[in-house]
C-alpha cells in the first residue's frame, strides 16, 4: 500500500466548526432558578437517579425554546449531524474550586448536572461504566496531580484523536458524548470528523483501514483487574448501510493484526496530522455534543484552568441490561462482562 502523499495546502482545508444555537437569556434565567432548587442524588440509588434524570429533563423541556429543541431532535437522528454547540446555558451559580482528585464536590450544586440530564434525555440515555471513574453518570474532566503528562482526560498534554472507549464492541459502546463547561481558561477540543478524513484518505489506505485487522486497548481512565482489555479485530474507518462514514480509533493504543494494518495505521497517523481539526473551547455554559462514531475528538496541551464535565449518551441501554442481566433502571455497565457477552 503506498504511504499518504504530502497534502497541497489547498486541499488540507480546516474543518469549519459545528453548528451552534444560543439559548436565550430568559430561558437561561428561568432554567438555572428552577434547576436550583434540585438535588443531586447519590447515583448509586438508581431510583433516585432517575426521579433526578426525569425532572431535569421536564425542566429541559419547559426552558428550551422550539428552535434549540428541534435541533437536538435532528442531531440525535440516526442520520444527523455529527456534532452541535449549544451556548449561553445555566451554570451553578457558585461552584466550589477545580475537583483536584477529579471527583465530584460534594457541595457543588446540580445545576450544571440537570442541564446535561435535560439535554441528552430528552431524545437519548446516559451510559456509564463501572470501571470508569466508580460507573459516575456524569464525570468530572480535570488535570489530576501526578497525571499531567499522561494522555487521558486527567492531563494537560496535548492528546491525540481518538475515540472514547474502542475497545468495546460497538453495541455496547456509546453513540455520543456531552462535554460540558464549568471553567476552561483555554484548553481547545479538536474534532475532525469520518467525512474530513475519508475525503482526505487516498482508496488504497481507505481500503485497508476498513478492513478488521487493528484492535483497540482499553484507555487508562478504565480500572481491570487481570490482562489489559483489548476489542475483537474491527475496522477503523468504513461506511455503514446507511452510506454515513464511520470512525472508531483508539488514538495511540491501537494493535495493527497484520502487516498491511502496520502500514496503513502508520499512514492514519500521518493523515490526521495533515488535517486541521476545528478547534472548540468549551467555555462555560457550553455543550459539545458529537457523535462518537462520527468524529475524532482530541485536546490541545493547556496550562490553565480546565473544568468540564462529561457524560457518555446511547439511544437505547435495553442492549447493556440484556447482555449484563441488569434491571431496568440500571444505567452502569461492567465493560469486562459487556467483552464477554
Amino acid at each position: 500500500m503506498a504511504s499518504v502523499p504530502s497534502l497541497p495546502l489547498h486541499q488540507i482545508r480546516p474543518l469549519a466548526e459545528p453548528p451552534s444555537l444560543r439559548l436565550p437569556d430568559r430561558n437561561r434565567e428561568d432554567w438555572s432558578r428552577d434547576a436550583c432548587a434540585l438535588v443531586f442524588p447519590d447515583y448509586r440509588d438508581v431510583e433516585a437517579w432517575t426521579a433526578f434524570r426525569d425532572a431535569s429533563v421536564s425542566l429541559a423541556q419547559r426552558r428550551l425554546p422550539a428552535d434549540l429543541s428541534e435541533a437536538l431532535h435532528d442531531f440525535f437522528a440516526p442520520a444527523g449531524p455529527s456534532a452541535l454547540i449549544v451556548e449561553n446555558l445555566p451554570v451553578d451559580p457558585e461552584l466550589p474550586p477545580i475537583p483536584a482528585d477529579g471527583m465530584r464536590p460534594r457541595n457543588k450544586q446540580a445545576v450544571s448536572e440537570a442541564v446535561i440530564c435535560g439535554l441528552i434525555g430528552m431524545r437519548g440515555e446516559i451510559l456509564a461504566y463501572l470501571n470508569e471513574k466508580h460507573g459516575a453518570p456524569i464525570q468530572e474532566v480535570v488535570p489530576i496531580s501526578g497525571m499531567e503528562r499522561i494522555q487521558s482526560n486527567a492531563g494537560r498534554v496535548r492528546f491525540g484523536f481518538h475515540s472514547d472507549n474502542a475497545f468495546l464492541p460497538r453495541r455496547f459502546r456509546q453513540k455520543g458524548i456531552l462535554l460540558f463547561g464549568l471553567r476552561n481558561h483555554d484548553a481547545a477540543t479538536l474534532v475532525l470528523t469520518a467525512d474530513q478524513i475519508m475525503g482526505a484518505a487516498p482508496s488504497d489506505l481507505a481500503a485497508s483501514l476498513a478492513k478488521p485487522i487493528f484492535r483497540h486497548a482499553c484507555p487508562a481512565s478504565f480500572s481491570f483487574s487481570g490482562a489489559p482489555a483489548v476489542s475483537a479485530p474491527c475496522p477503523i474507518l468504513w461506511r455503514d448501510e446507511l452510506g454515513l462514514v464511520r470512525v472508531s480509533a483508539a488514538s495511540s493504543s491501537i494493535e495493527p493484526l497484520t502487516p498491511e494494518a502496520a502500514e496503513a495505521l502508520t499512514s492514519f497517523r500521518t493523515l490526521l496530522m495533515a488535517l486541521e481539526p476545528a478547534r472548540i473551547v468549551v467555555r462555560p455554559g457550553t455543550a459539545l455534543l458529537f457523535k462518537d462514531d462520527r468524529v475524532l475528538h482530541g485536546r490541545d496541551s493547556f496550562a490553565g484552568s480546565r473544568w468540564l464535565q462529561r457524560a457518555y449518551f446511547t439511544d437505547s441501554l435495553d442492549p447493556l441490561r440484556k447482555a449484563t442481566r441488569s434491571g431496568p433502571l440500571t444505567f452502569a455497565f461492567d465493560a469486562g462482562a459487556l467483552l464477554s457477552a
